[in-house]
C-alpha cells in the first residue's frame, strides 16, 4: 500500500522515496517501468483523464512505456513549485499515435500534433 492521501501535496523527493524513479520526469520510471505520473496541467489540461507524452526521444519512450503499463500507477497534479496532489491510482484504458482520437486529445490542448508522440487515455 503506497503511503498517498487523495488530495494531498507531496513534493517529488517523497513520491520519489516511495515508487523510486526520475525527480524530474513527467513520467518516472524503474527498471523500465512507470512507477507514477507526475502532470502538468498547461501541457495536460485533461489529465489525469488524458497524458500527452512529447515528441522529443525521451518522452516518446516514456510514452512507450505508459502505454504498455498494465496495472495502475500513482498520479500527481502539479499545484504549484513542488507541491504534486494526488488524484489516485489511474490504469491505461487506450492509447493512441494517430487518428480522429489523437488528433481530437491533442486539439483539446492546444499542443500541435507534431509536439505529441503518443495520448493515453487513463482510468481510476
Amino acid at each position: 500500500m503506497l503511503p498517498f492521501k487523495l488530495g494531498v501535496a507531496y513534493t517529488r523527493d517523497e513520491i520519489h522515496a516511495a515508487v523510486g524513479g526520475s525527480k524530474i520526469s513527467a513520467i518516472p520510471t524503474l527498471n523500465d517501468a512507470v512507477v507514477a505520473l507526475c502532470i502538468r496541467t498547461d501541457l495536460n489540461a485533461q489529465a489525469p483523464r488524458e497524458i500527452l507524452c512529447g515528441a522529443g526521444p525521451v518522452m516518446a519512450k516514456a510514452g512507450n512505456l505508459l502505454a504498455s503499463t498494465r496495472g495502475k500507477v500513482p498520479v500527481f497534479i502539479k499545484k504549484r513549485a513542488n507541491h504534486w496532489e494526488y488524484k489516485g491510482m489511474f490504469g491505461v484504458v487506450a492509447s493512441y499515435r494517430t487518428g480522429p482520437r489523437f488528433d481530437a486529445m491533442v486539439a483539446r490542448s492546444g499542443r500541435s500534433l507534431s509536439s505529441v508522440s503518443i495520448a493515453v487515455e487513463l482510468a481510476a
